[in-house]
């Protein structure tokens, strides 16, 4: 069956029953959310909840991890299921970071990354966003400008980094599994502020292992546990309740 095309730019993402199986292993089952463009969600679970087996199941990233994965229920990007999109469509819609992604730029410069995710055809230029890369706090560091070897980055440096180029490329969803978990409360609330201006136009989903520090941040919450989602609304009401 052919596929069918939407646009690139959506406003809302919702989980109906959403469910995932590897033979008779339950990565995640019956999650059921909805986000909206300009909101921030923390998605909160220890290790081995089935948090990021759900977040990349949005980008189509499972499949690399377990090739017998099964789906059951479904994913909406407005009101059109992911599993009746390409895949290439479903990726320019979702940016999914991890901490994989910075030890992989540890072996690029910076025009090369640009020429990764853009292609080569890319005209990109650093005088032409010098505005935005230090709103990133990526500017300084580029003292080789595009041949700036990306080793040379500190870890906050490499985070703004990537959410500068998640904000070139305009998806509409941004996922950070656990990439904000190594850094320190004052880097955090560094992020925080950047994260706040893309928030504006994507779906943001911030996925942590560890509460307490990023709960402040989060329009809203959702608790995962066993594959299983324990608490889905306004982190205020979590708190509350705890």
């Amino acid at each position: 069956m052919r596929k069918r095309k939407i646009q690139s730019k959506i406003t809302k993402l919702t989980c109906e029953k959403f469910s995932a199986k590897v033979q008779d292993s339950v990565l995640f089952e019956n999650v059921n959310v909805s986000l909206n463009v300009g909101q921030l969600a923390v998605l909160y679970g220890p290790r081995g909840s089935g948090k990021s087996a759900f977040l990349r199941s949005f980008a189509m990233l499972n499949q690399e991890v377990y090739p017998n994965i099964e789906y059951t229920g479904n994913v909406y990007f407005d009101d059109h299921s992911i599993f009746k999109m390409d895949e290439k469509e479903v990726r320019q819609i979702v940016t999914y970071l991890d901490t994989n992604f910075l030890e992989s730029l540890d072996y690029l410069n910076f025009k090369e990354l640009i020429r990764l995710v853009f292609g080569s055809s890319y005209k990109f230029k650093i005088e032409d966003h010098a505005s935005g890369l230090d709103n990133f706090g990526v500017l300084k560091a580029l003292y080789k400008f595009e041949k700036t070897p990306l080793s040379s980055l500190y870890v906050l440096e490499k985070i703004g980094l990537l959410l500068f180029v998640s904000s070139l490329r305009q998806s509409s969803v941004l996922i950070l599994d656990c990439l904000l978990d190594h850094l320190d409360d004052e880097h955090v609330e560094s992020v925080t502020r950047m994260l706040k201006g893309l928030s504006e136009y994507k779906v943001i989903i911030l996925a942590t292992r560890t509460l307490k520090r990023f709960i402040g941040l989060g329009d809203v919450l959702i608790v995962m546990k066993s594959g299983q989602v324990k608490f889905y609304g306004d982190p205020k009401e979590y708190v509350l309740g705890v």
